[in-house]
C-alpha cells in the first residue's frame, strides 16, 4: 500500500513537471535580473529584426538542445552581416520570398541587444514581443524545463 502511494505521488510530480513544460526566461545579461518568463509550446524561438543597412527583416530561428542552436536564418537581399554562401554543413537557398540559410550553430549564451531602431522582437504564437520595451540593455534568452538537466 505504501509503495502504491509513493508511486502515485511520483507520477503526480512527473505530470506536474511535464505540464509546466518549456519556458523561455529573458534576463538582463549583466545583472541577471529576470525581465519576463514565457511558456514555450516547443523548445524553440524565432527572433526578428530589421537589418541596419538594408532595412529588410531578418528572422533567426533557434532550438534549445539544451543550449541555443541557430538552425535557420531567413532574409532578403545581400549586405553586411548576411550570409552570401553556405559554409560546410550548411545549406543556402533562394526563392521569391528571399533567402534561407539552414545551419547548426551553438550560441551559448544567446544574448541579444534590442536596439530600438532594429525593432528586435520575439515572434510568439500570441503575437510579437518587442524586446526594447523590456530594456535596451543586452538580454540573455535561456530556455528551462525543455530537456533533462535544464536549470530551473
Amino acid at each position: 500500500m505504501k509503495a502504491a502511494r509513493h508511486a502515485a505521488a511520483s507520477a503526480c510530480v512527473l505530470l506536474a513537471t511535464a505540464a509546466q513544460g518549456c519556458e523561455l526566461v529573458l534576463r538582463e545579461h549583466r545583472s541577471e535580473r529576470v525581465l519576463q518568463r514565457i511558456a514555450l509550446p516547443e523548445p524553440g524561438v524565432r527572433i526578428a529584426f530589421e537589418h541596419s543597412v538594408l532595412g529588410t527583416t531578418v528572422i533567426d530561428r533557434y532550438v534549445f538542445r539544451p543550449h541555443a542552436v541557430l538552425v535557420e536564418e531567413q532574409f532578403d537581399g545581400s549586405g553586411y552581416g548576411l550570409p552570401h554562401a553556405a559554409a560546410p554543413g550548411e545549406r543556402l537557398t533562394h526563392d521569391s520570398n528571399g533567402s534561407r540559410l539552414e545551419l547548426e550553430r551553438v550560441v551559448q549564451p544567446l544574448v541579444v541587444r534590442p536596439l530600438p531602431a532594429q525593432g528586435m522582437r520575439l515572434l510568439l504564437s500570441s503575437g510579437p514581443l518587442l524586446l526594447s520595451e523590456l530594456t535596451t540593455l543586452a538580454i540573455e534568452l535561456r530556455a528551462v524545463g525543455c530537456a533533462p538537466g535544464d536549470e530551473p
